[in-house]
């Protein structure tokens, strides 16, 4: 039977006040608790406000920083609970991963119970649901010569990733694609871990040279079927549009510049016949010799004589 609620909660509003109360009196009136508890006294306690995002949502509100007078800073999470709640193990779980995430910093976790019969809750995972870290398998320090020997295809199509000299990355590819002859048994299978193996061989950057040796091994095996290899294909094309267009661009540029300079020569041969007709005027020859002469209209020339007049005046 579960235990009574010391803090018996009427209605919704009145559970929230409760709430309220306590997360604003949690630092003053618990802090001297949680010091006794750790033997630490406590010169730094600062809430963390945040809400922490992962496929739920949780909000902070009894996360602090803290620091205490023997130089130790961790991140103390409070909760505070007035029944025994067997889930409470497993969400601390949860708030410990989602928070050693965010703050990548030691972490403690405290719950104050509230109730008034002896708590029974667990507060310690078993050993076997504890996170202590992963197990590394590098792949890079496999024995090539091990997995080349291999009878199991998935085994031997990880040779191209294993641990050989640069220099000899032909040579692996080589074997590497007979072994796999020898132990493959129909077609279909080679097919399907050549379409693996295009895919492992992307990983070092060496699809290019996976699809030459395979081209070149007899071997029935359609590498335009590869999805690497379409991927390249419409790259390729991709690329190939783009410098048309960046073509197309340079051209309507350079023809636009062409325009433009043509105009400024024109501009500055109409500034200079009318600089020469303007001295010519002013030596007393005739209008009609000088707008042939300089291939001017005889507006033109009439229009300058004009100013010439003016500027004399």
């Amino acid at each position: 039977m579960a235990d009574k609620n010391p803090f018996p909660r009427k209605n919704k509003s009145e559970g929230n006040l409760f709430d309220k109360i306590v997360k604003e009196n949690a630092e003053n009136i618990f802090r001297p608790l949680v010091e006794k508890h750790l033997r630490e006294r406590i010169i730094h306690f600062q809430g963390v406000k945040e809400k922490m995002q992962t496929t739920i949502e949780r909000e902070m509100d009894f996360f602090y920083e803290v620091e205490t007078d023997q130089g130790n800073r961790f991140v103390l999470h409070l909760e505070f609970q007035a029944e025994n709640d067997v889930e409470m193990l497993y969400r601390g779980a949860e708030y410990h991963g989602m928070a050693l995430r965010r703050k990548q910093m030691s972490m403690k976790h405290i719950v104050i119970y509230l109730g008034e019969k002896p708590p029974t809750m667990p507060t310690a995972l078993p050993k076997d649901q504890q996170y202590q870290g992963f197990e590394l398998i590098d792949i890079h320090q496999l024995d090539t010569e091990e997995l080349l020997s291999s009878q199991v295809p998935e085994v031997v199509l990880l040779a191209i990733l294993s641990n050989y000299p640069k220099k000899q990355v032909e040579e692996v590819l080589r074997l590497t694609i007979s072994q796999l002859r020898t132990v493959c048994k129909n077609q279909n299978k080679l097919s399907k871990h050549l379409q693996q193996l295009m895919v492992l061989a992307r990983l070092r950057k060496l699809e290019e040279l996976t699809i030459k040796i395979v081209e070149t091994m007899p071997i029935t095996f359609d590498i335009t079927k590869d999805v690497f290899y379409q991927q390249g294909i419409m790259a390729e094309r991709a690329r190939g549009e783009k410098e048309k267009e960046k073509l197309a661009l340079k051209v309507e540029k350079a023809e636009k510049e062409k325009e433009r300079l043509l105009l400024k020569a024109e501009k500055e041969k109409q500034r200079l016949k009318i600089q020469t007709a303007r001295v010519m005027l002013l030596d007393k020859m005739k209008v009609e010799a000088v707008a042939k002469y300089l291939d001017l209209t005889l507006e033109e020339v009439f229009q300058l004589q004009k100013s010439l007049k003016a500027g004399d005046q």
